[in-house]
């Protein structure tokens, strides 16, 4: 048997909940089933010089240069197993890691600051798809509607489509990205038309945080993940994907060609190349990536590591019984908070160089 700790329990008040209480004693779990399709994305590939216009002015033409790559399993299940949802950190021997805004921002493009992805909840939701997207889809339910029939609907139209036939295909792509990859569904063919709302005025919707608004959601996620007995985790998952090959060593794929990357690609782009495993990577081998995470050390980080505070207990709420609810007005703390961020940036004295 092992000890999880934590030794100071003023943090990490979870620990009894957490999978690395089963782990510790010998529990065997379920690996984690990682949900995204965005292997969906590369049947709808926009090439409508319109439609890119459009894309630049909502804030998703960068992102839809990137395109989905091979998930690693094993590592990806040994990365939850050290996420602590108390601090939003992966939690490794040396101190802390985790997804950064800057990471999402310079690995897909999407705009992190700006206002806050929010808003009230419509439940007249056929009304809202005439207006936006020119018809009603053939079936609503509750308030989600097939990502399937936006591809068969609006993937192809004449090069010399109307402005507003091209500004509806526009925003059926937006929402058929975020169905796939962005915020995916569990049952994997549905997407919520809460977000359709937010792509009334295209100008607005660029000046809109997504890029922070797909990192919240990936860390709800993996909070939710790392708890007993969770089965899913539900997420940008490409991006952590990404991230954690770009940030740890151990099992990273070497690139089979140097992609070069043009202005309007992330940086996440140049993994999507061919890859190859290295020796010692055992990619379906959770054993391996578990010890491996042990194996790192602190010397790339510049900032004196210090226990933190304790953290501020937030409120777990879901959309469930809450039809019409208006976020922006229920979450008015947290977006105050969020319009006030660059007031509290955090500044440490640099611990030098080891």
């Amino acid at each position: 048997n092992l000890d999880p700790g934590p030794v100071n329990k003023s943090v990490l008040v979870e620990q009894e909940l957490h999978n690395s209480e089963a782990i510790s004693v010998g529990k065997v779990y379920k690996p984690i089933r990682f949900i995204e399709h965005g292997t969906k994305l590369i049947q709808w590939e926009v090439r409508h010089e319109g439609m890119l216009v459009i894309l630049q002015k909502a804030g998703f033409y960068h992102l839809s240069f990137l395109k989905r790559v091979q998930l690693d399993h094993a590592l990806l299940n040994a990365l939850v197993e050290r996420w602590r949802r108390e601090t939003q950190t992966f939690h490794l021997r040396f101190g802390e890691m985790t997804v950064l805004s800057k990471n999402v921002a310079i690995l897909t493009g999407l705009r992190v600051h700006g206002t806050p992805v929010t808003g009230p909840t419509d439940s007249h939701w056929g009304q809202l798809c005439l207006e936006l997207l020119g018809q009603e889809p053939p079936q609503i339910k509750g308030g989600s509607i097939n990502i399937t029939w936006l591809h068969e609907t609006f993937k192809n139209f004449p090069e010399d489509a109307s402005q507003s036939d091209i500004e509806y295909a526009t925003r059926a792509y937006i929402l058929y990205q975020i169905g796939c990859s962005l915020f995916p569904d569990p049952s994997g063919t549905r997407v919520h038309l809460r977000y359709l709302a937010l792509l009334h005025d295209f100008d607005a919707s660029g000046e809109m945080a997504w890029g922070a608004a797909v990192l919240a959601h990936l860390y709800r996620e993996l909070g939710k993940a790392s708890m007993k007995g969770k089965a899913n985790c539900c997420a940008f998952i490409t991006l952590l994907q990404i991230w954690a090959w770009e940030h740890i060593q151990i099992g990273r794929p070497e690139r089979l060609e140097n992609k070069t990357l043009h202005n309007h690609q992330p940086l996440g782009c140049r993994w999507n190349v061919s890859l190859k495993n290295r020796e010692n990577a055992r990619s379906m081998d959770h054993e391996f990536y578990r010890h491996g995470l042990d194996t790192i050390s602190d010397y790339q980080f510049g900032k004196i590591q210090h226990i933190p505070d304790p953290v501020e207990a937030v409120e777990r709420v879901t959309m469930q019984g809450k039809a019409d609810e208006d976020w922006s007005t229920y979450h008015d703390k947290y977006i105050k908070q969020w319009d006030n961020r660059l007031s509290t940036v955090v500044e440490q004295e640099d611990a030098g160089t080891n």
